[in-house]
C-alpha cells in the first residue's frame, strides 16, 4: 500500500524529549480551492484564443478613453514624447576590413554618404510617406501612439514609390488586418487573426489585411482580404511591432488595458459625483406647511396666490430676504456635494491607472502635492528606465528592418551614385539612438560626466549620446567652427578648462 505523502505526521524531537506537529503539504497558496478563492477564474494569459476573442473590444474602449480620458490620453502622449521624441538618430558605421585585423577601420566617407541621404529621405515626407504628409520622425510618433492605445503597429514598406529612392512607408490601421481570420493553408502554414506563420518556425510570413489604402471600421465594408508578405526584399514587406507578452502570441493588446476599468469607474464616478451637485444646488429651499396645519393656511396652489408663488421661486440674490405668507415655513438645503472624500477616492483611483501603465503618478496626473525631490526622482528614473525599454524595443522591431529594407533599395537606385549593392552587408552596419533626457539639475549631470570621464568609467562618445549628440559630428562642427571664425573679431575656445566663445 502506498503511503499518502500528503498525510500529517508527528516526530518527536530528541533534544528537548518532547512531539511536535511538523506541516504537511503545503504547495502554492495561490492554487487553493475555497469560499474566498473559489471565485477566482481560471486564465489562459495572453493566448491566441483569448485576444482573438477580446482584442476588439478592448481595442474600441482604449481608443474610446483616448479621446475621452485625459488621463489615458496623457499616457498614450507620453508614449510617443519619451519613446521618439523629436525622432531617432541614425548612426551609420560601415568598416573595412576584418574584425581584429590591421586593416579594421571605420568608414568615414560611406558613413557620412548614407546618413546625409537617410535624413533627406526621412526628412521629406514626399519621400518617406506614402501619403506625402508625414516625415519619418512623425510616422513613428504616430506608431508609438497607436502602439499604446491599440496595442500593435503596421507599416507597409513599398520599394516601387515614386520618388528618387523608390521607397516609402504607408501607415496601416491594425483593425485593417482581420484578427478575425483563422486558417490552416493547403502549404501547411497557419494563419492566426490575420498572420500567416510558417509550418515549421512559426515565423510570420505573410499578413491578410482588408485594404491597404483608407480603411474603414463600418460592418459589412470590408471587402475581400489582400494577402501582403511579410518579406522586406520584395516589393512589399510589413513591418508589425507590438508588446509580446506569451511566446505564442500573435497580436498585441492596448499596453492600458489593465487600467481601462479603472478609468471607466473614475468617469463614471465623476458624472455621479457632478449629477448630485447639480441636483442638490439646484434645489435651494423647499416650502411647506407644518405638519397637522395644512388646511389652516392659504393654498399656495390657487390661481389667486400665483404672485405670491412666483416671488418664492424667482432668482435670489445675494443679501436678499424673503417674507412667508402666514403659516408657511422653508426648509434650506446645504449641499454635500462635492463631498470632502472625493479629491482622495480619486487620487487612489488615478495612482492605481498610474501604476497600470508604469508611469510616474505626479508627471502622469499633474498632481505634483505632498511630492519631494527624493520620490520624484525615484519615480522618473523608474519610468525613464521603461521608455529605454520601449525604445530598444522598436529600434529592434521596426527602425533597423526599415532602415535595412531602405538600404537595400538605395543600393539600387541612382541617387546612391553607384555605391555597390554587393557591399551592402558592410553599409548595413548601424545604430539607431533614441532621446535621452536632462536631469532637473544639469549642472550637476555635466560636473558627473566630468568625473566620469577623468576616472575612465565612460568615453566622450557614450557622454556626448546621453546628452543626445554624436562625439565625432562635434569635433567636425568644432573644426568648422574655427575655420569660419579665422581672421575675424569672434574666439571660440574648446580647451577642458574654457569651452565659451568670446567676442
Amino acid at each position: 500500500m502506498v503511503k499518502n505523502p500528503f498525510k500529517w505526521f508527528t516526530r518527536k524531537e530528541s533534544a528537548r524529549g518532547r512531539t511536535i506537529n511538523i506541516g504537511g503539504y503545503r504547495a502554492f497558496a495561490a492554487a487553493k480551492v475555497n469560499n474566498l478563492l473559489g471565485p477566482w477564474k481560471w486564465d489562459n494569459g495572453f493566448c491566441n484564443d483569448d485576444i482573438r476573442s477580446q482584442l476588439a473590444t478592448v481595442r474600441a474602449r482604449s481608443r474610446d478613453m483616448y479621446k475621452n480620458s485625459p488621463h489615458h490620453r496623457r499616457f498614450v502622449n507620453l508614449v510617443a514624447t519619451n519613446v521618439v521624441g523629436d525622432g531617432f538618430t541614425l548612426k551609420s558605421s560601415p568598416h573595412d576590413g576584418m574584425p581584429g585585423t590591421p586593416g579594421y577601420r571605420p568608414d568615414k566617407m560611406a558613413s557620412k554618404f548614407l546618413e546625409t541621404h537617410f535624413w533627406r529621405w526621412s526628412s521629406n515626407p514626399a519621400f518617406c510617406d506614402a501619403t506625402g504628409r508625414k516625415t519619418l520622425a512623425e510616422i513613428d510618433r504616430l506608431n508609438a501612439r497607436t502602439w499604446a492605445r491599440d496595442g500593435e503597429y503596421f507599416n507597409l514598406l513599398d520599394t516601387t514609390a515614386n520618388n528618387p529612392y523608390g521607397f516609402d512607408i504607408r501607415v496601416i490601421r491594425p483593425d485593417a488586418v482581420d484578427e478575425r481570420y483563422d486558417a490552416r493553408l493547403s502549404n501547411g502554414n497557419i494563419v492566426r487573426m490575420g498572420v500567416e506563420l510558417d509550418a515549421d518556425s512559426l515565423r510570420p510570413v505573410a499578413y491578410y489585411l482588408h485594404t491597404v489604402k483608407e480603411y474603414s471600421t463600418c460592418m459589412g465594408a470590408y471587402g475581400p482580404l489582400m494577402r501582403v508578405p511579410a518579406s522586406i526584399n520584395g516589393s512589399y514587406g510589413i513591418i508589425h511591432g507590438y508588446t509580446q507578452e506569451d511566446e505564442d502570441q500573435t497580436r498585441g493588446m492596448p499596453l492600458g488595458h489593465a487600467g481601462l476599468v479603472t478609468l471607466k469607474m473614475l468617469e463614471m464616478w465623476n458624472e455621479a459625483e457632478l449629477a448630485a451637485a447639480i441636483d442638490e444646488n439646484c434645489t435651494v429651499r423647499t416650502y411647506h406647511a407644518p405638519a397637522g396645519r395644512e388646511g389652516e393656511i392659504a393654498n399656495l396652489c390657487d390661481a389667486e396666490n400665483s404672485s405670491t408663488v412666483a416671488a418664492m421661486t424667482a432668482p435670489k440674490e445675494a443679501g436678499q430676504s424673503e417674507v412667508l405668507p402666514q403659516g408657511w415655513d422653508v426648509s434650506i438645503n446645504t449641499p454635500a456635494h462635492p463631498n470632502r472624500e472625493t479629491t482622495a477616492f480619486k487620487a487612489s483611483y488615478q495612482r492605481d491607472y498610474a501604476t497600470a501603465v508604469n508611469c510616474e503618478y505626479a508627471n502622469l496626473c499633474n498632481d505634483w502635492s505632498g511630492v519631494n525631490y527624493g520620490s520624484v526622482r525615484a519615480g522618473t528614473l523608474s519610468e525613464r528606465d521603461m521608455w529605454r525599454v520601449m525604445q530598444q524595443q522598436m529600434i529592434g522591431s521596426c527602425k533597423s528592418p526599415t532602415y535595412l529594407a531602405w538600404l537595400r533599395r538605395f543600393l539600387e537606385v541612382e541617387v546612391s551614385g553607384g555605391y555597390p549593392a554587393s557591399k551592402f552587408e558592410k553599409f548595413s552596419e548601424h545604430e539607431f539612438r533614441g532621446r535621452r533626457w536632462l536631469w532637473v539639475d544639469p549642472l550637476k549631470d555635466i560636473k558627473g560626466a566630468e568625473i566620469a570621464r577623468a576616472h575612465g568609467w565612460k568615453t566622450d562618445q557614450q557622454i556626448t549620446a546621453e546628452f543626445d549628440g554624436d562625439f565625432e559630428d562635434n569635433l567636425e562642427e568644432i573644426r568648422w567652427a574655427d575655420e569660419a571664425t579665422k581672421g575675424t573679431s569672434v574666439e571660440v575656445k574648446t580647451n577642458e578648462k574654457q569651452a565659451t566663445t568670446t567676442v
